[in-house]
């Protein structure tokens, strides 16, 4: 029997989040899709779309659509064709890769002409160059082999450097006149991606090579590859994976058309588990794996077929039957993280996905995110959530003690209830668990739900709006702050200030910040982030009662004469006048004990406070008598924390009321609580 079993056991049990109790050798299903909020773990993509700088760096292989960068394994200037010439060479695709299809420099998309000369401004001005080597055996194998590198540097890179079975980008940036460079290479030679298409596939079902987007495919490479897999094609039930790659090649309806039922891209590191890549692509399928009773491994796609096998109530020794989920475990709304191609292939979140009929029967819990980071389309996201909902909140859950007729269940994902007098006629239940002690099986079971299978085009939801292109002939440097937020429940006061902009390339955007009226210089405020269109920075812990301003603008810092100078690029936008008040929580009102006095003569008052963390001082106030609180004036402080405080005060003969108010340290007060009137 093929050792499919323990190399199971040794990889999948102990790791994924996702994969039931494997509780025998030969048995039940690894369900990989279901609860599973956790990703495993693996590269995001956007660590594979940044330069890795690194002497050991991880080796990464592609497979599918992905955007990458990789590790840079050459970087020196020379003098090459008259000109002084930066080479960068980029180990990107272990495996090798089969095309590219779009370049990116510092992340955003550029044109090349049939030379690989960039041709979108302003780099083409530099003469930069971009070129690639597939790295597949039979089809540029050697991944370093570039004359115009060896010739460069004959000694440094020679024939010998080959980096055979790997994928490759070399750019080269010519350098540039002084007028220039602040435009072309302001913060030194832009970074490098592109959209590639990976490596072919290997297909364990007749050890061809497939060169697109489906899981199955994939999966199959991960699990199989003859040089990067665990297993043989004997280890696998072919039949089963075949019906997956059918399945996943299948269309559903889209506003536009259809769209395949399940595609996938993933880039992945050699070094990671093979448990975690395998989990990433059946969950990108809405798939299972299991072990057959011939101990071969098979896998399926999230397509619904019916059971084959029927539990009757004769066959049952023992049951006990509950609710689906427990109280504490219900999930009802899934938010899925995927590839967004309309985002230059960086993680997105598709619309939220409900849980309608769980939501109806608990109330609606808090939002959980799920990554489905090989998945490249938004309603794929979304049909998968539906499927993990319906598994994590089943209407009923059962385990049922059988006899020998239990055994039939071996290699079963799905078996059907038949109990009449509990309302189940033939109801599909996901096998969740399978044990055998020799003469009994115990079967864990949940309430299968067809209908979460089903995709209707009305489900699609919306896709991300797509990325512009920043307009790079018009210096734009604007940016607009849209909230100003005190921050009080995190340690010392500090202010938080969020907006939006659009940015010259180069170009840094800043923050600063002052005491309101204050004759010293502006402090840089902290970063907490600059992406896409919009930003956030944050103040140092602030002092409490008082006013800031704030401004936000491009430039940047230069050495000068007097030391380090700050150069602003735009003009700021300018906030003023920004209270910061620590505590905004007042404490509660004294209460008055007792009071005493009258026109002439002395007002003596005994009361209680509140003396919580809130608590700071009460107040004593006066005003004539008759009048409201808003023409009192304050007589004295009273600091005392005594579980009774006694008050004095003259009260003059023309008459007057008294008025206590306690407040916090940041003189946010309680209600006035009256004292009494005396009138003349």
């Amino acid at each position: 029997m093929p050792q499919v079993g323990p190399w199971l056991v040794a990889t999948w049990k102990a790791g994924g989040i996702g994969a039931a109790l494997l509780k025998t050798a030969a048995a039940v299903a690894i369900n990989m899709a279901v609860a599973k909020l956790t990703a495993p773990g693996g590269p995001r993509p956007q660590e594979i779309t940044t330069e890795l700088r690194s002497s050991n760096a991880k080796r990464i292989r592609h497979l599918g659509r992905v955007r990458a960068s990789g590790a840079v394994m050459f970087w020196e200037w020379a003098y090459a064709g008259g000109e002084r010439r930066l080479f960068k060479l980029l180990a990107v695709a272990q495996g090798g890769m089969n095309n590219v299809l779009q370049w990116y420099l510092d992340g955003e998309p550029v044109d090349v002409d049939a030379s690989g000369y960039v041709t979108t401004a302003p780099w083409n001005k530099g003469n930069i160059r971009l070129r690639w080597r597939k790295g597949i055996q039979g089809d540029q194998w050697d991944g370093g082999n570039y004359a115009d590198l060896r010739a460069a540097f004959p000694s440094q890179w020679t024939e010998a450097h080959r980096l055979r079975g790997v994928g490759t980008i070399l750019a080269t940036f010519d350098a540039v006149g002084g007028e220039d460079i602040a435009e072309v290479y302001s913060g030194g030679e832009p970074e490098v991606s592109a959209l590639i298409e990976g490596a072919s596939g290997y297909w364990a079902v007749d050890g061809s090579a497939i060169n697109g987007r489906n899981p199955a495919v994939h999966l199959s490479d991960i699990v199989a590859n003859p040089v990067y897999g665990a297993l043989a094609p004997s280890d696998i039930d072919l039949a089963s994976l075949g019906v997956a790659r059918s399945d996943c090649n299948a269309d559903v309806p889209t506003d536009g058309g259809t769209r395949s039922r399940y595609q996938s891209g993933i880039s992945y590191a050699l070094s990671d588990p093979i448990k975690d890549t395998a989990q990433k692509l059946l969950d990108a399928m809405g798939g299972r794996a299991w072990i057959t009773p011939e101990g071969k491994l098979a896998v399926e796609a999230g397509v619904w077929r019916p059971p084959t096998v029927t539990i009757e109530e004769r066959h049952i020794v023992e049951m006990e039957y509950g609710a689906g989920t427990e109280r504490i475990n219900r999930v009802t709304t899934l938010v899925p993280t995927y590839v967004a191609p309309q985002v230059r292939w960086q993680e997105a979140n598709a619309d939220p996905v409900e849980d309608a009929d769980a939501i109806a029967r608990w109330g609606e819990g808090e939002p959980k995110g799920v990554d489905l980071l090989p998945v490249q389309h938004h309603g794929q996201a979304g049909h998968l959530c539906k499927q993990m909902l319906a598994r994590m909140n089943p209407d009923r859950r059962m385990t049922v003690k059988l006899r020998a007729f239990g055994l039939r269940l071996i290699g079963e994902r799905l078996v059907a209830l038949n109990i009449p007098r509990l309302g189940l006629v033939s109801v599909p239940f996901w096998i969740d668990g399978l044990e055998f002690d020799g003469t009994n099986v115990m079967v864990d079971l949940i309430e299968a739900e067809p209908a979460s299978f089903d995709w209707t085009a009305e489900e699609e939801g919306e896709p991300p709006a797509v990325l512009t292109d920043i307009d790079r002939g018009t210096a734009t440097r604007d940016a607009a702050i849209t909230s100003v937020t005190l921050i009080t429940d995190d340690g010392p006061p500090y202010i938080r200030i969020e907006g939006t902009l659009s940015a010259q390339r180069g170009d840094q955007l800043m923050a600063q910040f002052r005491r309101t009226g204050s004759a010293l210089a502006w402090t840089d405020m902290i970063s907490e982030a600059t992406s896409g269109n919009g930003f956030s920075f944050r103040t140092m812990p602030l002092g409490d009662l008082s006013e800031y301003d704030f401004r936000v603008f491009f430039g940047r810092y230069s050495n000068g004469s007097s030391g380090r100078e700050l150069q602003m690029l735009s003009v700021p936008v300018v906030v003023t006048g920004v209270d910061v008040v620590a505590n905004g929580n007042p404490p509660d009102e004294p209460v008055v004990i007792s009071a005493s006095g009258s026109a002439g003569d002395n007002l003596i008052v005994t009361f209680t406070v509140d003396l919580g963390a809130n608590y700071h001082r009460t107040g004593l106030y006066r005003a004539a008598s008759g009048a409201p609180f808003g023409s009192a004036t304050l007589v004295k402080w009273s600091f005392d924390q005594s579980s009774q405080v006694t008050m004095t005060a003259s009260i003059p003969p023309s008459g007057a009321r008294f008025w206590l108010r306690s407040e916090n340290e940041s003189q946010v007060g309680s209600d006035p609580v009256e004292v009494g009137d005396y009138p003349a």
